[in-house]
């Protein structure tokens, strides 16, 4: 499986392309910013986005999850807060919360896996 990564902090993004690969998928792109995202979606065409769901400059990844969801591609936010902020245009996704097991991780992947 191809997966998008978008991660404003280096470590952590570092982290999860290790992680990804260690488990067994190939890494489509990682991106710091909406637009870096938006750019790989296109050039890389992803089966599944890991999305942290706050950036840098007060940004979000609604943007990217919008796309991804008029794409039909899967993806999960991925938070250090337990909940996400409700309102209109916020896509619905499943969350995981930081920081999480590579364990926590394979299992989000497999259950992806199997719903494709």
């Amino acid at each position: 499986m191809k997966i998008l990564v978008v991660e404003d902090e280096p470590l952590l993004a570092m982290m999860l392309e290790e992680s990804v690969a260690e488990l067994g998928h190939e890494i489509a792109g990682c991106a710091a910013t909406v637009d870096q995202a938006m750019a790989m979606i296109d050039a890389a065409a992803p089966d599944f986005a890991l999305l942290d769901f706050s950036l840098a400059d007060d940004a979000t990844t609604v943007p990217v999850a919008t796309r991804l969801r008029a794409g039909h591609v899967p993806f999960v936010y991925l938070t250090g807060h337990r909940t996400l902020p409700q309102g209109d245009g916020i896509p619905a996704a499943p969350l995981l919360t930081k920081p999480f097991t590579l364990d926590q991780l394979d299992q989000v992947l497999r259950t992806v896996r199997l719903a494709a």
